[in-house]
């Protein structure tokens, strides 16, 4: 039986007489087949080991309400008021520059909607690479529409009946933190998640430690919340994740939280989802053929949303960094570390989401197990996006300077 195992080395689970062992260095996890005997030593020697778990995409059981509207990405986009915040500078903001990893079940890479904008590739399964289950197509599309200058990764970690372990994710994921860490032209900024697997409230589980990791590197990790709501615990793992921004569903007409989608507190009792976007019945790409579309709905669909937005939000922290090292090039260290205090994950969901989302009228206004903070909204968000001299370098420099390091997405970028 194949197991995970922290805590402990390489050279330990061979000492046990493990078999058919892969590492992931950048997470701390080993992954081996062990009999019950060589589990118990391992557990003695102080290790935490646990079965490797399935993952899914995150599509069952929704499918398009028969006879309810069909909204294309772009509608729903403009719903959202997101081209309010594209249109915030000039030229516009459509995530040039941003690298995007789609964590799934692979994506036709030449259909109409997506042709261009793959630009990494990696197969962590035992089927061909392609998309053979019709999920990570659809993801893609719907961040190509958000962000259509943005660069994916495709990352294929699910076989063609959507189905995998929590070993290939973790493989996967350990690979594109291997990207990172070598400064390669194509490290994620962003890993999108629309798959999951039951919350069992085990902190050490593998696919979190796995995005604990991207986490703590600064790299956003999206996930889908799971479809078994309307139930409450149904948030899936990895959405549980304190720091990995759990997206659910909500309709757009009316305006209120899908029926399907999972809703918090999770296992640990943390407040989850982060946050909705639009996940019903939405047309997308099909991997069925370069031009085919097909309409779906999940949470699976909501996070590439997420996923999208995001790249907007850092294309233009980059390009407003850009200036900043262009007028005091001598700054360069205290700037750039400045901005990297933007893009973290714990200020996006802890600051950023709780100021830039709507919910419906009578609804909790702060953040719930249904709506989380809400449904970030363009106009919001833009007013955030206002300058302000928020960065006091003076003491940092030794001398008197104060640097409005945060004055970005006006429209003199």
């Amino acid at each position: 039986m194949r197991y995970a195992i922290t805590g402990a080395t390489v050279e330990q689970v061979k000492s046990v007489g493990g078999k058919d062992i892969r590492e992931s260095p950048r997470t701390g996890i080993i992954f081996a087949t062990l009999d019950e005997t060589q589990v118990a030593i391992l557990r003695a020697m102080g290790a935490r080991v646990s079965p490797v778990g399935k993952v899914q995409a995150a599509v069952m059981p929704p499918a398009p309400v028969l006879g309810a509207p069909v909204y294309t990405a772009s509608q729903l986009i403009y719903a959202a008021g997101f081209e309010a915040v594209r249109e915030v500078t000039v030229p516009p903001l459509y995530g040039a520059g941003i690298n995007v990893a789609v964590v799934d079940t692979g994506i036709r890479e030449t259909h109409e909607q997506i042709r261009g904008r793959v630009v990494y590739r990696q197969n962590f399964t035992g089927d061909p690479m392609r998309d053979g289950f019709d999920h990570g197509t659809g993801v893609a599309s719907i961040i190509a529409t958000v962000a259509p200058e943005c660069s994916m990764l495709n990352i294929k970690v699910l076989d063609d009946e959507g189905s995998g372990t929590e070993e290939e994710v973790v493989l996967g994921i350990d690979h594109l933190l291997g990207l990172y860490d070598d400064g390669s032209e194509f490290a994620p900024r962003i890993i999108n998640l629309s798959i999951g697997s039951p919350d069992d409230g085990n902190p050490y589980s593998p696919l979190r430690l796995a995005c604990r990791a991207a986490v703590q590197r600064g790299i956003w990790v999206t996930a889908a919340a799971g479809n078994a709501g309307p139930s409450p615990g149904t948030i899936m793992s990895p959405a549980c994740e304190r720091y990995v921004c759990a997206i659910g569903s909500c309709k757009l007409e009316p305006f209120v939280i899908s029926e399907f989608s999972s809703r918090g507190p999770t296992k640990e009792g943390l407040v989850k989802p982060d946050a909705v976007f639009f996940g019903e019945n939405i047309e997308m790409a099909s991997a069925s053929s370069d031009t085919a579309t097909t309409a779906k709905s999940g949470t699976s669909f909501a996070a590439p949303f997420s996923a999208g937005a995001w790249a907007l939000y850092y294309e233009g922290v980059d390009r407003q960094l850009a200036l900043q090292l262009e007028k005091y090039p001598e700054y360069a260290d205290i700037l750039t570390e400045a901005f990297s205090q933007l893009i973290s994950p714990e200020r996006g969901i802890d600051y950023f989401l709780p100021r830039v989302t709507v919910k419906p009228e009578g609804t909790y206004r702060g953040k719930d197990n249904d709506y989380g903070y809400g449904l970030p909204f363009g106009p919001l968000v833009v007013q955030e996006f206002i300058p302000r001299p928020v960065v006091d370098i003076s003491a940092a420099l030794g001398a008197v300077m104060v640097i409005a390091v945060f004055g970005m997405m006006v429209r003199q970028i």
